[in-house]
């Protein structure tokens, strides 16, 4: 395999855009086939065999399955001092509020029977009943939010926030910015590591690419499987861990090739046939671990790992095709950021003496340093022990959110 990956190395470096062009048309092809033919996510989450899965199937089959949605209001005093039993202000607020969101679009209940109070009598919670699914549109959300809107820019004195399974069918899922904060950071390492804009872009770019065409591969995957929507979120994390750390493998063999006064197109071709192993090695561990998800037998845990594996898959064919064309267009270039004059030996061109008496001085004391990283990662490990496992709900979006700050009122109050 290693005379195959250097010739492959060699041949993606002395005809880079033959292999970018390969890879742009396949991009191409994939992204459009995406927006034309692809599928919705799977929303449903079935696990064959539970006791509540039969339960839903006889409702199903007994055509009793169908229930309509509901929204919540829940509205508190912004008078932190008053309850709905003791002011008469907020009583008739709350009656007048439920009564212009029982004329809403589609409602089709919002009466005193559907409002409960919490114990205190701060927090009152109005059940808005609407019909099924397929009978709704977003634009019944929007309204919802409207009135919500309007109301508080009236002076209404009572403080609304809204939630329910109408935000859920419509509103879409906010990406956090846990992605962006790692790529972030991995771009500023990147740059103090290498000195070089390009040697820092190449991994980072390999990683985005992968990114974008297995994320819009999902979509095409569905005439094969159901693969569930939240897919994409951890399909995300993975691939952008994979992609950086697969590119980065090969980018340093390439500058320490560089380094020893090899050709671009040779040192490509080596760095290929050395560092590609190893990512076609970690690669495929990363790709049958991920599918040992199957073996739980839960068809939906099944489909995830089958879509997060094909785009390891895309990210490990790209870093050793698509990355070694890169690097025969940047050429010595590289290394553009080192100053002139800085030329170092072979031996010292891309290893800094400064992680070498770091190596050194860990290697003198070994005890100390396994005793001393033992105690730091059971210091990171700790909250471990406080960790409280659960189910993603209203109570986990941003607190910008109106479904967050219905959930906090409706969690304090009842």
């Amino acid at each position: 395999m290693s005379h195959a990956l250097y010739r492959l190395g060699r041949f993606a470096a002395r005809r880079p855009w033959r292999v970018i062009g390969a890879w742009l048309c396949v991009a191409a092809l994939v992204i459009a086939a995406s927006g034309a033919f692809g599928r919705e996510l799977e929303d449903s989450v079935e696990v064959p065999g539970l006791d509540s899965q039969r339960a839903g199937e006889v409702l199903s089959g007994a055509g009793s399955g169908r229930a309509g949605l509901t929204a919540q209001l829940v509205l508190t005093p912004r008078d932190g001092a008053a309850t709905f039993r003791d002011s008469a202000e907020a009583r008739a607020a709350l009656s007048e509020l439920r009564a212009e969101a029982a004329s809403l679009p589609s409602v089709i209940g919002a009466g005193a029977s559907d409002t409960t109070l919490s114990p205190d009598g701060r927090v009152a919670l109005v059940r808005l009943r609407y019909p099924v699914i397929e009978e709704l549109e977003a634009s019944d959300l929007e309204a919802l939010k409207s009135f919500g809107s309007e109301a508080a820019a009236a002076g209404s004195p009572l403080r609304i926030e809204m939630g329910g399974d109408l935000f859920f069918a419509f509103e879409e899922p906010e990406m956090g910015p846990g992605e962006l904060i790692g790529l972030v950071a991995a771009v500023v390492i990147l740059l103090v590591a290498f000195g070089s804009l390009i040697a820092m872009g190449l991994p980072i770019g390999m990683a985005v690419f992968g990114l974008a065409l297995g994320i819009s591969s999902m979509s095409l995957l569905t005439y094969l499987i159901a693969v569930p929507s939240w897919v994409p979120q951890l399909g995300s994390m993975i691939g952008l861990g994979v992609g950086i750390d697969y590119a980065l493998f090969i980018v340093t063999r390439h500058r320490e090739h560089l380094g020893l006064g090899m050709s671009v197109e040779e040192s490509a071709g080596r760095a290929v046939a050395t560092a590609g192993q190893a990512v076609i090695f970690a690669g495929g561990t990363v790709v049958i671990a991920i599918l040992g998800l199957a073996v739980a037998g839960i068809p939906f845990l099944t489909a995830a790992g089958v879509a997060i594996a094909v785009m390891v898959l895309i990210v490990v064919a790209a870093s050793v095709t698509l990355l070694p064309a890169l690097l025969g267009l940047a050429g010595p270039r590289i290394n553009g950021l080192r100053r002139r004059g800085r030329r170092r030996t072979a031996a010292r061109a891309t290893v800094s003496l400064r992680w070498t008496r770091w190596g050194q001085a860990v290697s003198r004391n070994a005890w100390a340093s396994v005793v001393g990283v033992t105690i730091l990662l059971l210091a990171l490990t700790a909250p471990v022990l406080d960790l409280q496992l659960g189910f993603p709900d209203e109570g986990t979006l941003p607190e910008t959110r109106t479904e967050r700050r219905a959930y906090d009122l409706v969690a304090d109050g009842f």
